[in-house]
């Protein structure tokens, strides 16, 4: 090599050498003598070729390729199966003619599908006072917990639930564990509190999990809040008239 070209060696940087490869990306097609004098350390400490290095990142790229989308097929799997258990629930919901059968609906289906540890249904008594079809005397309606507005709101910390259509997910204070979880408050170690709520307060649905990772503050309740949505729309229908 000249020592002009020699100079001129010395004077690249090897971001302007990048830059130029990455813009001439045929610029070793009729250069093969040069091909044959690339060497690039491996890894493992050894000199390679310059084809061999190429196929080993590809072969990597596509490896995370490959598990990228398969981390999206079983995201997507997952999600089929959510939406079709909420699909289910929804539908048997709006089938059910009575207070026993929405809740009956809602408490399998969230105990066996969705395989939740604690499901517990409160519902605010004088919105169902002399309702008509909460099915027979003695039946599990009649056995559904009922409380007052003052009762809730007296010192349960969740009273703020029945003024929307919203979900609180985290860990309930010890007072509003045994109001929720009355025969199970030890055993709940995270919960979702999901208000029932259409046009006025109907009740309140709550969730408790064994596990503290099941429901945490932040934890996505774009599902819990359609069914919430859904229940309360089917009680609307079968609680007591307005005044």
């Amino acid at each position: 090599m000249s020592d002009d070209g020699l100079d001129l060696a010395e004077s690249l940087t090897d971001e302007q050498v990048a830059q130029f490869l990455s813009t001439n990306p045929d610029f070793f097609i009729k250069r093969d003598e040069l091909l044959s004098t690339l060497t690039i350390p491996h890894q493992r400490g050894e000199a390679i070729s310059l084809v061999e290095r190429q196929v080993s990142v590809l072969r990597e790229r596509n490896q995370s390729m490959r598990t990228k989308l398969n981390e999206l097929l079983s995201i997507a799997r997952d999600n089929d199966s959510l939406f079709e258990r909420v699909r289910r629930l929804v539908l048997t919901v709006q089938e059910a003619d009575t207070l026993d059968e929405v809740l009956d609906a809602v408490d399998d289906s969230l105990s066996h599908e969705f395989r939740i540890d604690y499901v517990s249904p409160m519902l605010v008594s004088e919105t169902f006072a002399g309702s008509v079809k909460t099915g027979p005397t003695g039946s599990k309606a009649s056995r559904v917990p009922c409380h007052t507005k003052a009762d809730i709101h007296s010192g349960t910390g969740i009273s703020d639930l029945l003024t929307g259509s919203r979900v609180v997910c985290g860990r309930l204070r010890e007072q509003e564990l045994k109001f929720l979880f009355p025969n199970h408050w030890k055993m709940v170690k995270s919960t979702a509190v999901v208000s029932l709520h259409f046009k006025r307060p109907l009740g309140i649905l709550a969730v408790g999990s064994r596990s503290e990772d099941d429901f945490r503050a932040g934890t996505g309740t774009i599902y819990l809040n359609f069914i919430g949505e859904v229940v309360s729309r089917a009680l609307e229908t079968l609680a007591a008239p307005r005044p």
